[in-house]
């Protein structure tokens, strides 16, 4: 969805579409199984699309990534190695520009740099040697803030942008989290970041990770009981939603920082 609210653009019975005005009546029509599309600042789309399997083969053994004019026209294509991904996107809030995480499961996550260059697909490897998932850019877009990968859910990082270089990080041990970080959370403000303690609930720290402590969620036993938090997701400067889980049922509630 565009920041404006006035475009989407969603996976229907196998084909992209891209909506404008009316949400009933699609702008375009895409042929291609999109997973992810992000709007870039442009008005194109940057979108991912697994491969077709190669035969005798039932996942994809790479990803399509497309780049869109608004009106559906596909401007170029490239396509990126990664074994039967699942691809999370996040938009650069001024520039052309998304980070993707091709995320494989045990063989962990490709995280890539996106790039509209004049019409052309730039793709760029960041962080190879790093176990990290993307959460968000700051709003100013000069940070992003990256969770550890499952595998070692012990440390959480910022780094600096456009030269991604880790800034600042926040090890579980200094909260004694158990559990590590989970995978949801992000920018709350440019200078307020919320993280997920696993199984334990939401952190709240600084915008470079310092002051960070666990945030008291009064009365939560009457919403998930015996239950956690399983995933949040920030939704201004003092608000976030979280997802509770509780024998086997998701309840999505709305929180207020005070």
């Amino acid at each position: 969805m565009t920041p404006d609210l006035s475009s989407l653009a969603a996976n229907v019975e196998h084909e992209l579409w891209i909506v404008s005005g009316d949400l009933g009546v699609p702008v375009a029509r895409v042929a291609i199984a999109a997973d992810g599309a992000v709007f870039l600042p442009s008005g194109r789309l940057i979108a991912t699309a697994p491969s077709s399997p190669r035969e005798g083969r039932s996942s994809s053994d790479s990803h399509r990534v497309l780049l869109l004019e608004p009106t559906g026209t596909v401007i170029d294509e490239v396509v990126v190695d990664a074994e039967d991904a699942a691809t999370y996107l996040h938009g650069h809030p001024t520039e052309s520009v998304v980070l993707c995480d091709f995320v494989m499961g045990q063989d962990g996550n490709l995280q890539t740099a996106i790039r509209d260059a004049g019409g052309r697909l730039q793709v760029e490897e960041i962080f190879r040697d790093e176990d990290l998932v993307t959460l968000s850019f700051g709003p100013l877009g000069d940070r992003v803030l990256f969770s550890p990968y499952p595998s070692d859910p012990e440390r959480a990082v910022v780094a600096t942008w456009p030269v991604p270089t880790i800034d600042a990080s926040l090890d579980a041990a200094i909260l004694d989290l158990e559990m590590g970080f989970d995978v949801s959370g992000g920018h709350l403000s440019d200078g307020r970041i919320l993280l997920l303690a696993a199984e334990m609930g939401p952190v709240l720290a600084d915008g470079d990770l310092a002051n960070a402590g666990l945030v008291e969620m009064i009365d939560l036993e009457d919403y998930a009981g015996d239950g956690f938090v399983e995933g949040i997701a920030p939704l201004g400067a003092d608000s976030f939603a979280a997802v509770l889980w509780d024998a086997g049922q998701r309840t999505t509630t709305v929180w207020r920082l005070v």
